[in-house]
């Protein structure tokens, strides 16, 4: 029995982990499994009685791995044995990973991870296992070799994992389909089952274009390529970025509005893999060089791809509306007036098409008050129309019975907090993640003010009670919630014998336990601080002053410490992610707990709980729609941001560049 140890701190594993998405987990594991030249990968969700998922396996018919080649395998994190190779062993296909963090992600499955693997020739076969947990992730036991005649390839087994559901969604299908389309389709000899059902993208390919995008002045590298698949079913939009063979790098958002539409784009380019280029991860917030041109390039292309296509379904379904009987016009317009009527009844009615009943009959009703309101009213049509695009992005089951029950004003506001929302959590993350933002957004007077009014990120069920006041206004607040009388004057006072300055008090009601309730203090720290042992203290002091102090004391009240920044040190990393608590948990008491939190799992957390609604809208935020939701909502608290051009706003013709658009 031999015991490798990964060449890395253990806080580093976690977070290439990434525990909270298991489908980019299997992945990961698919592409190794045809790295090793399978033909045959076979992902099995094994269900509980309540239809959780217990066990997840990944079963291929690969070369396997072979006893001798573990270390390698396994030892280290950010290299791998396929950085010295072009093509698989066996078949010569071209590899995809090369950073060595697959087996790290397989954690995210479960909290124990199994390999049993056969290699070697028909004569010579021998298994080995390599198992591992989530207690000890830096390291893997790996079995003496054994002879066997069973066939070679590889079987991976996870257990005890939690929040799995997210594997059993059409969007976990919808996410692997696209990921494996240009490798399915230039080795067609591979099949990948997921749960049951064989992964096959052409069938589901709805319209499919290339088009090459021109690489940036004087580069070495041929032009890019840009494929654009449109999907038959509701995909995640991607924009995927592939090196110069068409396999995969890195999944950026496409930053484009192209409603109705489903689809996945890859941007292949030799130059991606230059070492100057970067992490394409965070390709978005370096848009100046060589890469951020080609990126540029090809979302102006998929715009006009778009246009063009939105133009060729409006024709297309006007002529099925001709053959069909139900076009309210017939021949041709007899003069310039009924022409300019055809082309407005043609935008607004498949604008609104897709929201109608499916009543070919109602249909048909529908289209001939239009066409009245357009010849006699021509007005209300506008502001009809302005209501029903608004609504056009809003692409939900049954939308027509959701009307009946619902006043359009209140769907066109609902789905305006909801834009709203994506838009405000695109903006943080360009306060909180550029390069240049980070190190100018200043704590109090911009980012602090700001989250004021944007509490939802830290719950949907939170209200605001206590904004930059000391611990007495936070203990008179906690009183007058429970309807107690004012305490007495006495300072709530620290260890140390100062008073304490809370950023934010948020607090809720339990929903099924009359009386009861929970606190939340929020400590923020300037994302360009690395949270460590100093800052820790701090928040750490609020709690125990809270504690320490009788007139806080209530059974029925439990209090949340968070510490939020953009990264911490290894120390303090230890400490928010022990193997007997939940990640990010430093202290936990029976009534409170400290967390440390970064700002990149706030807002992915907010990002799952919206991703349903940015689905169903199809809205992708961009940075002007971002930066425009910032002025406009919290114009006091980031004038200083515009006036330097941290916060970027959008250039009016004649606007000089070097000079921010003057706002009203």
């Amino acid at each position: 029995m031999a015991k490798l140890r990964l060449t890395v701190g253990r806080g580093h594993v976690e977070e290439l982990a990434r525990l909270r998405h298991p489908v980019g987990a299997l992945e990961e594991l698919i592409w190794n499994s045809l790295d090793a030249d399978a033909e045959n990968v076979t992902v099995e969700l094994e269900r509980n009685d309540l239809g959780g998922v217990d066990r997840v396996a990944v079963i291929d018919d690969g070369t396997g791995i072979a006893a001798e080649q573990c270390g390698d395998y396994f030892e280290q994190i950010g290299t791998s044995w396929k950085k010295r190779a072009q093509t698989s062993a066996v078949k010569k296909r071209v590899l995809h990973g090369k950073n060595g963090r697959g087996r790290v992600r397989a954690f995210a499955l479960g909290s124990e991870v199994r390999w049993t693997s056969v290699s070697g020739g028909p004569r010579s076969r021998r298994r080995v296992v390599i198992e591992s947990d989530r207690s000890s992730m830096d390291e893997f036991d790996v079995s003496d070799p054994e002879p066997t005649t069973d066939p070679s390839g590889t079987v991976f087994e996870a257990f005890g994992g939690e929040d799995l559901q997210k594997l059993t969604e059409d969007a976990a299908r919808s996410t692997l389909t696209a990921a494996f389309a240009l490798h399915l389709e230039a080795y067609p000899d591979i099949r990948i089952t997921y749960d049951g059902t064989l992964l096959d993208p052409s069938s589901e390919q709805l319209h499919v274009d290339t088009y090459e995008v021109a690489g940036p002045p004087g580069s070495a590298h041929p032009p890019a390529q840009l494929k654009i698949i449109e999907w038959s079913r509701p995909f995640s939009r991607a924009l995927i970025l592939c090196d110069g063979r068409g396999m995969s790098l890195a999944q950026l958002k496409p930053e484009i509005q192209a409603p109705g539409f489903h689809f996945t784009a890859y941007l292949s380019w030799a130059g991606f893999e230059d070492d100057s280029v970067g992490d394409l991860a965070f390709a978005d917030w370096t848009p100046d060089g060589p890469a951020g041109d080609v990126l540029a390039a090809a979302r102006e292309r998929m715009r006009g791809h778009f246009r063009s296509r939105a133009d060729q379904r409006r024709q297309e379904l006007v002529n099925a509306w001709r053959a069909e009987g139900f076009y309210p016009y017939v021949g041709d317009p007899v003069n310039d007036q009924e022409r300019a009527e055809r082309e407005t009844f043609d935008a607004v009615a498949t604008a609104v098409f897709r929201h109608l009943p499916a009543s070919k009959r109602a249909q048909k009703v529908s289209f001939a008050l239009l066409r009245s309101v357009l010849t006699h009213e021509p007005g209300d049509v506008l502001r009809i129309a302005e209501e029903l695009f608004a609504l056009s992005k809003q692409e939900q089951e049954d939308l027509s019975r959701l009307l009946d029950r619902t006043p359009l004003s209140a769907l066109i506001k609902a789905s305006t907090a909801t834009t709203g929302r994506l838009d405000f959590l695109s903006a943080l993350e360009h306060l909180v993640f550029d390069p240049e933002a980070r190190g100018r957004v200043k704590e109090r007077t911009e980012l602090h003010r700001i989250l004021e009014n944007e509490c939802w990120i830290f719950g949907e069920e939170y209200g605001l009670h206590v904004s930059d006041r000391s611990l007495n206004e936070v203990l008179n607040q906690h009183c007058r919630l429970l309807g107690r009388e004012t305490p007495a004057p006495d300072p709530v006072l620290r260890e140390d014998g100062r008073r304490g300055i809370v950023d934010l008090m948020l607090s809720r009601a339990a929903r099924h336990r009359k009386g009861e309730r929970h606190h939340l203090v929020i400590e923020l720290k300037r994302s360009s601080v690395v949270l460590g042992m100093t800052e820790f203290a701090q928040v750490s002091s609020y709690a125990q002053a809270v504690m320490n102090d009788d007139r806080f004391r209530d059974p029925k009240v439990t209090w949340d410490f968070w510490l939020v920044g953009n990264a911490m040190d290894e120390s303090l990393r230890q400490l928010a992610h022990q193997p007997d608590r939940m990640p990010g948990c430093a202290v936990s008491q029976p009534n409170f707990r400290i967390w440390v939190r970064t700002w990149g799992e706030i807002i992915e957390d907010c990002q799952e709980r919206l991703r349903f609604y940015s689905e169903q809208l199809e809205y992708q935020s961009t940075t002007e729609h971002a930066m425009d939701y910032l002025i406009r909502e919290h114009a006091d608290a980031v004038v200083d941001l515009v006036g330097d051009g941290t916060v970027p706003v959008a250039r009016t013709e004649g606007t000089s560049p070097s000079a921010p658009a003057t706002t009203q």
